[in-house]
């Protein structure tokens, strides 16, 4: 509540020229107004730019406090607007053996992380209310595109209002993405796109889009094969990225190519420099403004942090270096590994799997490396799946309608 009182405050007084006084008691983080102004007081249009500047976990807990707030909470347009005004809540979370966790890393001192809390997406499906088995988790503006093992389960997961919207997939592609688009009679929405692998030209691709809730398949050249450095796309402002490459330009060598939502286009990016290959290459995003690259060349253990400028600002993206670190022979980076970084702390955060002289001696690890080369590592204990996945989010209010959805249309 202390955040909505101080922009009552705000801006009643610049609207109104109110003299409400207020005292902030810092023990008990109460506030006492003179001439208190009741909430439903306000006009509508300034008790919606009040709401859309408080955070969503705030908000989130709000949501029985009336009626009225309730129906603005589910509103599109106004769930739109508070993606867009209210303070970014940037929060890590990994993805490690079917679970998603929320991480708290710190960089003071002893640079530490550990999961904080299980993430629980609880599968409809199941009669006795069991878990859903994520294999692979896709972010996008707060919501969670998570699929099963079997690539047979699909599910839109918004983890801050707990809403999910189940689909049933498409079984002729069996990899996903998932970004938003701008919609004629909708405006913001949302798409899936899935694609039948990686490392060869003529894939088939699909789309699915969430208002019309069907399955169609795209007639669209792509002209490259995605390099399967990662099985993880990233998506940003209405683009998915992935690293590519061309037969007939060899000289290219790796390269990323993006999928725009709006157009259902795919555009080639250059990487930072050209290199014939990589010993390691990975995406990630930066606070939901920035791409970047982990890159580490041929026989060397030299491992470079690239940084574009703000995607969306300009035509030309421009890359910066932010990060050098030599990583040592003991830590195994695998090709794709997922990451986080720090551009202005100067750190890394990486996952590593730990695999023993036998199937029971595995273990997951997190790695945090500066500027100074050091590595501390942290024990995630026994692991019993996959890789683990490191990804940014950023919770929201953004609303997909609970169900299951997903009609088929004929390829024509």
């Amino acid at each position: 509540y202390i955040y909505i009182y101080i922009y009552i405050i705000l801006k009643v007084r610049a609207r109104v020229g109110a003299n409400n006084k207020t005292l902030i008691n810092n023990q008990s983080h109460l506030i006492e107004m003179r001439n208190t102004l009741m909430l439903s007081d306000l006009p509508g249009d300034l008790l919606e730019e009040i709401l859309c500047r408080v955070p969503a976990t705030s908000l989130k807990q709000l949501r029985s406090t009336c009626k009225q707030w309730n129906n603005l909470f589910n509103n599109g347009r106004f769930t739109r607007k508070h993606l867009d005004k209210a303070p970014k809540d940037f929060q890590n979370l990994m993805l490690s053996d079917s679970r998603v966790f929320s991480m708290s890393v710190s960089f003071h001192g002893i640079p530490s992380v550990e999961a904080t809390c299980e993430l629980s997406l609880i599968d409809s499906f199941s009669s006795f209310e069991d878990k859903f088995e994520i294999s692979q988790v896709f972010h996008c503006d707060g919501l969670l595109l998570c699929t099963d093992a079997d690539n047979t389960r699909i599910v839109v997961w918004n983890p801050c209002t707990g809403k999910t919207r189940w689909i049933e997939p498409n079984n002729r592609c069996y990899y996903y993405a998932f970004g938003s688009y701008l919609d004629k009679s909708y405006g913001n929405s949302y798409k899936i796109l899935s694609y039948s692998g990686y490392g060869y030209e003529n894939q088939e691709l699909a789309i699915y889009e969430i208002n019309s809730q069907s399955w169609r398949f795209l007639d669209v050249t792509r002209d490259c094969i995605l390099e399967r450095y990662t099985d993880y796309g990233v998506s940003l402002k209405g683009h998915t990225y992935w690293f590519a490459s061309d037969e007939k330009e060899k000289n290219l060598s790796v390269f990323l190519v993006s999928f725009d939502y709006t157009t259902e286009r795919f555009r080639r990016l250059r990487l930072p420099y050209q290199c014939p290959d990589y010993n390691t290459a990975s995406l990630s995003v930066v606070r939901e403004e920035k791409l970047a690259v982990l890159l580490q060349r041929e026989n060397t253990s030299r491992t470079e942090i690239w940084v574009t400028s703000r995607i969306g600002e300009t035509k030309v993206v421009s890359w910066s270096m932010v990060l050098a670190v030599d990583f040592p022979s003991e830590l195994f980076i695998l090709s794709g590994i997922s990451f986080l970084v720090d551009a202005e702390k100067k750190f890394v955060v990486c996952c590593d799997n730990y695999f023993g002289e036998d199937e029971y001696d595995t273990k997951n690890l997190v790695h945090i490396v500066g500027e100074n080369n050091k590595v501390r590592e942290v024990n995630f204990g026994v692991s019993e799946s996959s890789w683990p996945f490191l990804f940014n989010y950023v919770p929201s209010l953004i609303q997909i309608w609970e169900g299951v959805g997903g009609k088929r249309k004929r390829v024509e």
